[in-house]
């Protein structure tokens, strides 16, 4: 129970490393809001939740439009009566294709959105509100080094701002006693398992999960992380250190 009575607010609640995070935060006694475009998997991941006793709300958001931002943060606060706790999940765009040259403007404009217009939306809502909770914590999800230069160009700038947002952030907040993270995962290749969230494979030497993403949120969002603030913490089995890996290479070949 290491999130007991704190509220939860996962901006772009998928099927991966949004849903590991979501269910492990309600098996730590959170209470866990749902924001996502489509609802679908959404819907999926809350239907999982309440079958282990979570305590869930959804709500259907476009997080690119501040007014619909505004709408989920007035629900979520007047469900639970406050927020603690961001994880930004929202994103896309990878691809290893989408040369410069041959780029569309909008498919630009459109990472930045995605990326970084996504959390200037939700962040510039829940700073007054984490302020008056006595502090909390804002994750962005980014990716890591490695998976930025495999990248397109649009998708690495967008990626590596939210590092930059976050470090700023941390140092913006911090007087306020709201800390500020940027998770940077490798290319999470398992599917996430059935049932209760626990630890994967101790091993380096495997393929990465949405459990291992999950975990590393779960410390950052808890009292045990109140000191640390403005990290950029990789999780790729070093990757981006360019270890060799005869597993996460055999899957790329």
């Amino acid at each position: 129970m290491r999130l007991k009575d704190k509220v939860v607010l996962i901006g772009g609640a998928g099927s991966n490393m949004s849903r590991a995070t979501a269910l492990l935060f309600a098996q730590e006694g959170a209470k866990v809001v749902l924001a996502a475009r489509t609802t679908e998997t959404m819907q999926e991941t809350a239907d999982r939740m309440r079958a282990n006793g979570g305590d869930v709300l959804t709500y259907q958001t476009d997080l690119t439009e501040a007014s619909q931002v505004d709408a989920l943060i007035d629900a979520a606060v007047a469900e639970f009566g406050g927020i603690d706790c961001l994880i930004h999940a929202a994103g896309g765009f990878f691809s290893t294709e989408h040369e410069i040259t041959a780029m569309e403007p909008a498919y630009w404009d459109g990472a930045l959105q995605n990326n970084l217009g996504t959390l200037f939306n939700l962040v510039r809502r829940l700073v007054p509100i984490l302020d008056e909770r006595g502090g909390g914590c804002l994750i962005t999800i980014s990716a890591g080094e490695r998976v930025r230069q495999d990248a397109n160009a649009a998708y690495a700038v967008a990626k590596a701002g939210m590092v930059a947002a976050a470090r700023n952030l941390a140092k913006e907040l911090c007087d306020k006693n709201i800390r500020v993270h940027a998770l940077c995962p490798g290319i999470i290749w398992d599917a996430l398992p059935e049932g209760k969230i626990a630890p994967v494979a101790t091993q380096l030497e495997r393929l990465g999960n949405p459990i291992d993403v999950a975990y590393a949120a779960l410390w950052l969002c808890s009292d045990e992380a109140a000191w640390v603030t403005g990290l950029e913490l990789t999780i790729d089995g070093g990757d981006s250190l360019f270890i060799d890996s005869p597993v996460r290479r055999a899957v790329l070949a």
